[in-house]
């Protein structure tokens, strides 16, 4: 699995393809003629990136009893943007720091991974998330074993070690319809025993799942 992804960052990446997957759309309008699905191409522009703030997201893979494992994090309710919802360890580029920089200091502050044990891999395609205006780098990421968690109770509510056949296995085209204000929209999740993944997280563990399959 591994090799697959590494071969598959070197070639061109799913991206937008992926991330269709996984896209909330609306099904029934009655009050914002705007709400609509997300144009991933257009968010993606050159121009739009600009003015877009960034952060990092980490896929951070360690193996267990010969299968591979990821953590994800559980956001507090306080939380401005993504209260309650499932995510990847990660968070804002600071100044004179890389993206990928980024990625191992907020995995470390959030939930306690080593910048120093960990082997990047590579980096997934930038993703656009117009709420929060913020393009989300994601790099894949590995340790020799499992790392020591600890968590900043400030920023994280809950840690989730997913079994990434569980992931593959939940990317079944399950989706859920939901009111928000007068809007009725489908939102495909990840559901995962109790587990819910939808939205940003969701869209970059599409473009996972897709870079961990063989390809010809």
């Amino acid at each position: 699995m591994i090799k697959n992804i590494r071969d598959n960052l070197e070639i061109e990446l799913p991206g937008i393809k992926s991330w269709n997957r996984m896209a909330v759309e609306p099904i029934q309008n009655n009050r914002n003629i705007n709400e609509r699905r997300i144009n991933y191409k257009e968010w993606s522009s050159k121009e739009n990136v600009r003015n877009m703030k960034k952060a990092a997201v980490l896929v951070c893979f360690f193996r267990k009893d010969e299968e591979y494992y990821f953590p994800l994090i559980k956001r507090p309710m306080h939380d401005r943007n993504h209260p309650g919802q499932i995510a990847l360890p990660g968070g804002s580029m600071e100044i004179n720091e890389t993206l990928e920089t980024t990625a191992l200091r907020e995995s470390f502050e959030e939930v306690g991974i080593k910048p120093n044990d960990v082997k990047i891999i590579g980096q997934m395609t930038p993703l656009p998330v117009p709420i929060s205006n913020y393009m989300i780098y994601p790099f894949i990421g590995t340790t020799e074993i499992e790392p020591n968690w600890k968590l900043n109770k400030k920023e994280v509510d809950d840690l989730i070690i997913l079994k990434f056949t569980d992931l593959v296995r939940s990317d079944n085209g399950y989706y859920e319809d939901w009111k928000r204000e007068e809007n009725q929209i489908r939102v495909p999740i990840f559901k995962i025993m109790n587990i819910h993944i939808w939205g940003a997280t969701a869209a970059v563990l599409s473009e996972l799942i897709d870079l961990s399959k063989k390809t010809n």
